[in-house]
Order: C-alpha cells, then structure tokens, then sequence
C-alpha cells in the first residue's frame, strides 16, 4: 500500500503544514502500516488512464480535498457527527501509473483489501469510473452478496470500445457480473439516461436483472418511493455500496467531468436521494470522475466533498 512522496504520517503533518498535503476535511493523515487505527479511510486513487473522452480525473482527489475544507462534520440533514461517531483518517493518494491499469488495478485490490482485513470501511476519491472494478474485487471478497446503488448517467455495461478494449470506465458493471463479483439482481442505477451507441447495452441491463430509476421516475414520487423500498427489501442487513459518478448530476451543478449528459438531477436531489437509503448497512463508498479542469468555480469539486462526506455518514449510521 504505497502512498504518494514521503511515507509515514510525521511527513504528512509536516506537509500539511507547508501546505503541501491537504487531509479530506482536515482529517489526520493515516501512516502507512497503521493497523486497527481507523473505522473509515478517505483514499485517493488519481488514475483515469482508462477514459474513452476527456481526461483529467487523475486529478479529482486533490481538488475534492481542496474544497473539502468547507466541509464539517455534523450532518444536519443526517443527524450524525461523522467524524465523532467513527475514528476517520485520510490515507492519502494510492501511487498508480495510468499508462498500466493492469498494475494500477493491482494496486488499488491489495490495498483496499488490506483496510478492509484490519477492519476499516473505505470511501475512494477517484479517477475514473474502472477504478470500482478493483475495489469490487477486494469488497465482494470481504462483503459477499453485496448490493450496488449507483448514481450515474452511464449504465456502464458496455462491452468494449470502439476500438476493442474490453476495460475502460463504461465496461466495469459488465466486467463485475461477468466475474462474478456482483449479481445484477444487486445493481440499483439512478440517473441513467442520455444516448448509447447501441440498445444491447440497455438489453444486457434488462436481461441481468439491473433496476434503474430514470430521470422520470426521479420527479415521480411513487416511482422512486417504489425503487428505495426495492434496494431496501433486497439488501435486507446484507452489505450496501454507494458509487457516485458526478456525471450522474446534471452538467449545470457539476461542469467539471469527463463525460457530462445534459438532463440530469440537480445537486439537492442527488443528496437528498443518497439520504433515503440511511440504515442500510454501507460498507464503503466513492466518488469518481471529478475533472477539475472542465470545473467552474470549483461547483464539481465541492459537489464531490459534500458527497462523499454524506457517505461517510451513511457509513456512520450503518447498523453494527
């Protein structure tokens, strides 16, 4: 588990001091090695080498802990201390070469697993979308039977892209069932919508047994009412995990992406949807597809903060 520059959390400190190093919300550094310490980790995974339009999702992690600043503790509308309720470090940024997903994702399996084996839940800064597939594979093993809600304008089920690559961050849905790692039956999507290149994507949603809540049903309140009780009656007290790609927002609240689709949800009804499925028992988390340079006065990059400290806090109410 290796962390960008000097290693150990004295170094950290003091880069933090220099203002070298900022820790999500202020958060102490984790040192590398620490075990048993942390009930949650914030770990940044700055890789989007598998993008198939813009990048510079690589650079998510640092501008989410940036306007993470402005980010407190105490959720109002969750009624939670986060940070008191949980012992939360900030772990750093996963050393990743984009050029290799094959090592990167290597890296980013072992390391999450290794939290998990000494007991932390962990909430990923992403990167691109592929990055879930490695930390799917370190979950599933940790967590069995684990049901996925996923925001997202992208059903992700794609089979490969136009030029033959089978990994890419459109596949990984397609890719976790394949391997075996998630049953379709377990997928939950909100906010898919937009143009495909094809319908066999949304046929292999339909014949995996994956439920989405459209834009439609969204705005519907029988509709999503409907889909909140369908994820609670299949997770039951199993093990949850939130993905958020930002794309799932619509690009008026969140500009800075790689792959925005206009017609979708505003900031408050992502959060407020995200806040309908506390109790569940969250086991991690991330936030992907945070492109800082396609931002606008930082509305993505605090976008992705308050989500994925309202994780944090899912994971904080999650039962024991």
């Amino acid at each position: 588990m290796a962390l960008q520059g000097e290693s150990g959390i004295a170094a950290q400190t003091s880069a933090l001091a220099a203002g070298e190093f900022r820790t999500f919300s202020r958060l102490p550094a984790l040192a590398p090695g620490a075990s048993g310490t942390a009930d949650l980790v914030y770990v940044g995974v700055p890789f989007d080498g598998l993008v198939t339009f813009r990048r510079g999702a690589r650079l998510g992690p640092a501008a989410i802990r940036r306007c993470s600043a402005l980010c407190r503790s105490y959720s109002q509308q969750m009624e939670v201390a986060v940070f008191d309720r949980l012992r939360v470090y900030d772990a750093g940024d996963l050393e990743l070469d984009s050029s290799n997903y094959l090592n990167a994702f290597r890296e980013i399996e072992s390391s999450v697993s290794e939290w998990q084996l000494q007991g932390s839940k962990v909430i990923a800064l992403g990167g691109d979308h592929s990055i879930l597939l490695p930390i799917l594979r370190a979950t599933s093993k940790q967590f069995p039977e684990l049901t996925l809600i996923q925001f997202d304008a992208h059903a992700d089920t794609s089979d490969q892209s136009s030029l033959g690559q089978r990994y890419h961050h459109g596949t990984w849905v397609r890719r976790a069932i394949e391997e075996g790692l998630l049953q379709g039956s377990r997928i939950f999507q909100v906010g898919v919508r937009g143009f495909i290149e094809n319908g066999s994507y949304r046929d292999f949603s339909r014949d995996a047994g994956i439920r989405v809540l459209s834009m439609q049903g969204i705005h519907c309140e029988r509709e999503r009412a409907e889909f909140v009780a369908a994820v609670r009656e299949t997770a039951g007290d199993g093990p949850c995990y939130l993905t958020f790609d930002v794309d799932g927002v619509d690009p008026a609240f969140a500009p800075g992406t790689g792959t925005p689709v206009a017609g979708g949800m505003t900031s408050f009804q992502a959060l407020d949807l995200m806040r309908s499925l506390r109790g569940l028992r969250f086991v991690g988390g991330d936030v992907v597809e945070v492109a800082p340079e396609y931002d606008h006065s930082e509305i993505t990059s605090l976008l992705g903060a308050a989500l994925a400290l309202e994780i944090g806090a899912l994971i904080a109410l999650a039962p024991r």
